[in-house]
């Protein structure tokens, strides 16, 4: 395993040590993926080695000081070779270690780290339901509060590791209330424990992929859990859930790192003894590029995922944390490796499909990573909407001038000292907007855009946009409020705001006797 230079002596050294734990434990894993058995032999030998504790403070058994995320990546990465090893693994991470220790009160921490340190309970996250998927926020499992429990009803689909895992992280609705719904201070924080009455295993799923995993739905009926069992204050839900995604998907990411270089091992390997055509099927450049592709891509993976590890453990990302570092991350590798093990496929030929071969089952396991822990199209919406609100100052527009003799647009990101600013006037505004139509023909310009030119309010900004909407000098652009968005001159602004050769320009190259 690569190893990055900010990573520390102790996560080093972890690199080598889980790599050697994957190649002695490869058989074992591939013969739980075909008996479809939990492979308890792989994942006892991860629980001696405290790799569980990963994420836990000394004080309680485990080597968080040492590891922390970016070590818990490093031995996801590694056992995620193991078929579901890694997956299971990974689950217990961010279903129970990461919100007891960040949430928890230091008798939780007393009373659940130990234990899930040396990995003598495993954890396993609740979030999603039969009607809830994507909008976390829906959640419809209830919890009531009776006296010193809450009575907690509904059910849960899609756990991983559900059975085998003793500590469910399960967030349920404590509020009805639409304003705490608008708040985000209706869904409540909790740990289900097994053996609890009511709440048991309701059906297991037959996958697509991830041979022997356990996963499936829960079902709570009448479940009296103790409110000390509740995670921080009752309606903190959605905090603790949102903090736990950014953990989730970076340490989820390293688990499909893993997965991808076996597709890569198993492609070359292929490639190098098979012959066609009187050689082997690695000198045909259309395998060499695509292998090189998967080494691209494995390798821009890697950087994201321990980027966004490094940002979590030092605490850094912004007010969000690394939430667009994290969502880049889990986008980036889940389409990689749904990539990556389809061409590994592709280059095997035949033999790829067969399940003789691990690049079949790693095909098979890849799609639900574009699903899991937030779809591809949620990873977009995410950095769409809160990348270009981080990014503001560094992809602030730019204020476009024509060049007096040039006559070109040329960028400036400097402002509009007030002195030169304009006062809101018909003929002002008709005067940006004509200016507008030389350097962005086509585009509409936006109200700060305006006030970039012109001195006044938005109220006085808005009145002179209606009277030349009314006088069809300007066409507006509103919002499904009826508020003013953008706004363009008409041709007759134009001509109105100047001369029509105003707006002409010809390069110096061009024949005018051509022109009309």
């Amino acid at each position: 395993m690569d190893k990055f230079p900010w990573w520390n002596e102790t996560q080093k050294k972890l690199a080598d040590e889980v790599e050697a734990f994957a190649d002695q434990y490869y058989p074992d894993a591939e013969e739980a993926a075909w008996r479809k058995q939990t492979p308890w032999k792989v994942l006892n030998a991860v629980k001696e080695k405290g790799w569980f504790g990963a994420l836990i403070p000394k004080r309680y058994g485990g080597m968080r000081e040492e590891l922390a995320i970016t070590g818990a990546c490093i031995i996801n990465e590694g056992i995620s070779r193991l078929g579901v090893v890694g997956t299971i693994y990974g689950g217990s991470q961010f279903g129970g270690v990461h919100q007891i220790e960040t949430f928890g009160t230091d008798e939780q921490r007393e009373r659940w780290l130990p234990a899930m340190a040396t990995g003598e309970k495993i954890g396993a996250i609740c979030i999603t339901e039969p009607p809830v998927g994507s909008d976390a926020a829906a959640v419809a499992t209830e919890a009531k509060l009776e006296g010193d429990y809450y009575i907690i009803n509904g059910k849960k689909r899609f756990t991983t590791g559900l059975g085998i895992a003793d500590i469910y992280m399960l967030y349920a609705r404590t509020s009805q209330d639409p304003k705490d719904r608008a708040a985000n201070r209706h869904l409540t924080a909790f740990i289900v424990e097994k053996g609890m009455k009511g709440f048991t295993v309701e059906k297991i799923n037959e996958l697509c992929g991830g041979d022997g995993l356990l996963n499936g739905y829960l079902n709570l009926d009448e479940v009296k859990v103790p409110v000390g069992n509740r995670l921080a204050g009752e309606g903190d839900g959605w905090t603790i859930m949102m903090s736990g995604l950014n953990v989730e998907r970076t340490i989820a990411s390293s688990q499909l790192l893993g997965q991808m270089k076996e597709s890569i091992r198993f492609a070359h390997f292929h490639s190098q003894r098979r012959v066609q055509f009187d050689q082997p099927t690695m000198l045909a450049q259309t395998n060499q590029f695509k292998i090189a592709d998967m080494i691209m891509r494995l390798k821009t993976c890697r950087l994201l995922v321990y980027y966004a590890a490094h940002l979590l453990d030092i605490g850094g990302g912004g007010p969000y944390g690394p939430v667009i570092e994290a969502t880049a991350a889990k986008l980036m590798t889940s389409e990689s490796y749904v990539w990556t093990s389809a061409n590994a496929m592709q280059v095997m030929g035949g033999d790829g499909w067969t399940r003789f071969y691990p690049v079949e089952a790693a095909y098979r396991a890849s799609k639900v990573t574009e699903i899991a822990a937030g779809t591809s199209e949620v990873m977009r919406m995410i950095l769409y909407r809160l990348g270009t609100r981080l990014m503001e100052n560094e992809i602030k527009p730019p204020r476009r001038v024509i060049h007096p003799e040039l006559k070109v647009p040329l960028d400036y990101f400097d402002k509009v000292p007030d002195s030169e600013k304009m006062k809101i006037t018909e003929e002002s505004v008709l005067q940006v907007l004509a200016e507008n139509y030389r350097v962005n023909p086509g585009l509409y310009m936006s109200r700060e855009d305006l006030l970039m030119y012109l001195k006044g309010t938005e109220e006085e900004l808005d009145e002179v946009l209606m009277e030349l909407e009314e006088k069809k000098l300007a066409v507006l652009s509103r919002d499904r409020r009826g508020v003013i968005k953008l706004a363009n001159a008409t041709y007759a602004g134009l001509k109105k705001a100047h001369p029509l050769e105003y707006y002409q320009y010809y390069p110096k190259w061009v024949n005018m006797d051509e022109l009309f």
